[in-house]
Parts: C-alpha cells; structure tokens; sequence
C-alpha cells in the first residue's frame, strides 16, 4: 500500500505540474496577446527541443535503468561524468539560440537574440533538471523528494505570473522567459541537494561508454520525438506564423495533460520493471497491472477533456482563441494515446529492449513530419491534429505488437561490465 500511495504521490506530482503549466499558459496568454503567446511558444518549444534531443532526452532514462538495476548514487555512480557533460551540454544549446532567430525572422532585432539567449539558458536548464529527476528516481529517493523536485520549479513560475497578472495589463515574452530562467535555477539549486550524498567507496561508479552505449539503443524511442520535440508547434510557428502559433499552442496546453500523465506513470514504471527482471512471473504481473491501469486513467481524462474542450478554452484563454478548440478535440484524443505509449517504451526499455521501440518512433516521425508540414503549408491547422492522432494511434499499435513479442530478460543484474572499479 505504502508503495502504491509514493508511486501515485509522483505521478500525481506530474499531473499537477502539467496543471500549473496550463494556468501559466492562460495567464501568458492574457498577458501578451495571440502574437506574444506565439513567440514564447517558440521560445519553450526550441528550448524544449534542445533539451530532449542532447541530454535531456535518451541519458535522463538509461540513467534512472542503470542506478536503480546497481543500486547506486547519482553523486558516487556519475560525479565524474558531470564535467564532460556541461560541456557538452553548452556545445549543443548554442545553435537553438541561433534557430530561433532565424525561425523568428528578424535577425536584426536585438531583442530577438536576448530571446535566442533565454532558449539556450532555458535548454541548459532543462537538461540538468531532468537528469537530477532521473537520478533521484534511479537511487530510489523517498518520493517526497521527488514530488519537491518536480513541483517547486513550474509553481514558482506559477505565482510569479500569477502575480504579475494582478499588478500589469500587458508584458512581453523577454520578461516572462526571465522569471522562468529565475524559477528553473532555484528549483536546480533545491533538486541538487535533495540528491543522497556521496558514499564513502566511491569506486563503483557507472562506466561512461556502457551509459552512452544504453542512450544510444534507446536515443529515439526516449526522446519520443512524435510529441516530446514539440515538432508540430515548431513547423506550425515555422510556416504559419506566430499568430497561428499562439492558437495552437492554446489547443497544445489543454492536450498535454494526459500526455504529462503518461510520462509521471513511466517514470515511476521504469526502475520498477528494471529491479524485477530477475522474477519474469512477477514482472509480467507488474506490466499487467500496470499498463491496464494507465489505458483506464488516461482513457478517462482524455474523454473529459475532449467533451469540455469548447467551454474550457473560451474560459480560460478568452474569446481571441475561441478558434483553437477544433484542433483542440484531435490533440486531447492524441495526447491520449501518446501518454500509453510512454508507458509502453518504459516497459521495453526496462527489459533492455528500447531499441526496438526506437525502430517504430524512428519510422513514424518522418511521416508526422511530411503530414504537418502539408497541412501547415495548406493554412490548416486542424488538419496538423487530425496528424498527430492518427500518428498516435500507429505508436500505439506497433507498440503493444512489440510488447507482446518480447519477454523480461531474465537477469539478475544488468551486467558488472557496467560498474568500473
């Protein structure tokens, strides 16, 4: 029971994050107007895309498999990895800064590259917090702690804006990516020293290539670049402009709430799967009860959400994006199925076998692509949608094909190969 009620203290943290990410969408919204909400999005969105595709995408999961399968620390398993890591880290943002101005379209205008500025410190933050998430996961951290880490951040950029929505009637896109650079670089500092402390043998650390070996068989199927490089509100902003950006993106924050659910449930899943390798019985029980519980929680979330679309949107963003709510219904619908499918590629990934679910992630995205950017290049923005849902429900299909085709790995350990003395 203990159990149940830490893994749902977690995910339900993940959900409410997702929530308060949608009230500072609301209030951005309010505060900048159509055109202002569209270039923040394209701010998140590169920043986002930065993260996921570098370090923040694939390594944050191999990380969490290989602590939890050892049972390691973060600070003894890869404290001398983080050096490299920063390195690379910085190496990797810098170009998204440079996208964004060149997306954007007005390269001569400084506060454009201020704006470039804020997606490169925005990427870098991005990816240092979810590899200390990944690593508080992986060396099994009271769940408390978890749920701090994942909260304080977005609720500080909650309140600020809330508060700034009382005191002024309009701001701009610089200052709001500001106090989410301020809020991010607080909740860093508290996550880092929530991390267990070093032990006092730190000679068993994890190996950088065997890691770098795990990120790399499952690069595609973690960063999930269906929905986790936001690609559809980049080509969206990209060809259509950030006015139609801005209502998308209204239609995108009401949608992510079952998406941000399935990913809450993945990450608790994943150590789970990995620790009960040894026990094949018990881990096909686990996945069971798993995977039904998660189709049933999203199936309903995204049923409520698809019927309350049209007043819920109105209400919260204003009459200016009353045209989002059609494209609304098909990204709720999507986002549902997209979560289940992060709760497949956990599974896979906890039986060594991520590299098969980044086959199939591998083979839709260029599909989604090519789709999007015909509806894009056609004005419409419902049809951008109707893309990602029928891309979701592909996922999801070849997925649980793959599932039941493959087996746990019947281990013990990962391998000692892995550790280096």
């Amino acid at each position: 029971m203990t159990q149940r009620i830490a893994a749902l203290f977690v995910v339900g943290g993940g959900f409410v994050v997702q929530g308060l990410l949608t009230i500072t969408g609301i209030i951005s919204a309010r505060l900048l107007g159509v055109e202002g909400r569209g270039e923040l999005a394209l701010v998140v969105a590169l920043s986002a895309m930065a993260a996921q595709l570098t370090l923040g995408g694939s390594l944050p999961n191999a990380l969490t498999a290989r602590l939890a399968a050892r049972g390691l620390t973060t600070r003894g398993g890869v404290g001398h990895l983080v050096r490299p890591w920063t390195v690379l880290a910085v190496a990797v943002a810098l170009p998204f800064g440079v996208l964004f101005a060149v997306l954007h379209g007005e390269v001569g205008d400084p506060g454009v590259w201020w704006l470039g500025a804020a997606v490169v410190a925005l990427a870098l933050l991005n990816m240092g917090y979810r590899l200390v998430l990944a690593g508080l996961l992986g060396e099994g951290a009271p769940m408390p702690r978890i749920a701090l880490a994942t909260l304080l951040p977005q609720t500080l950029v909650t309140l600020v804006m809330a508060g700034m929505f009382v005191v002024v009637d309009r701001t701009t896109p610089l200052v709001l990516t500001g106090v989410m650079i301020g809020a991010f670089s607080i909740g860093m500092v508290v996550s880092l020293g929530l991390l267990a402390a070093r032990p006092a043998d730190a000679d068993e650390r994890l190996d950088g290539p065997d890691l770098w070996r795990l990120t790399r068989a499952t690069y595609v199927g973690s960063i999930g670049p269906i929905d986790g490089l936001a690609l559809d509100r980049t080509l969206v902003g990209a060809i259509m402009g950030t006015v139609a950006l801005g209502l998308y993106s209204a239609a995108a924050a009401l949608a992510s709430l079952p998406g941000m659910m399935g990913t809450g449930i993945a990450a608790v899943l994943l150590p789970r799967i990995a620790a009960a390798q040894a026990d094949p019985a018990q881990e096909r029980a686990l996945v069971r009860r798993w995977v039904a519980g998660a189709t049933a929680v999203l199936g309903a979330l995204t049923v409520v959400l698809v019927l309350g679309a049209d007043w819920i949107i109105v209400l919260a963003f204003g009459r200016a994006f009353e045209s989002a709510v059609p494209v609304a219904h098909w990204l709720v619908a999507a986002s549902g199925l997209l979560g289940l499918r992060r709760v497949l590629v956990a599974v896979l990934q906890g039986r060594d076998r991520g590299a098969v679910a980044s086959r199939i992630e591998l083979a839709l995205t260029p599909v989604l692509v090519v789709a999007i950017v015909l509806a894009a290049r056609a004005d419409a923005v419902e049809a951008v949608g109707v893309a990602m849902l029928v891309t979701a429900i592909a996922s999801v299909t070849a997925l649980t094909v793959a599932l039941r085709l493959t087996s746990p790995t019947r281990r013990r350990d990962v391998s000692r190969a892995g550790v280096a003395a």
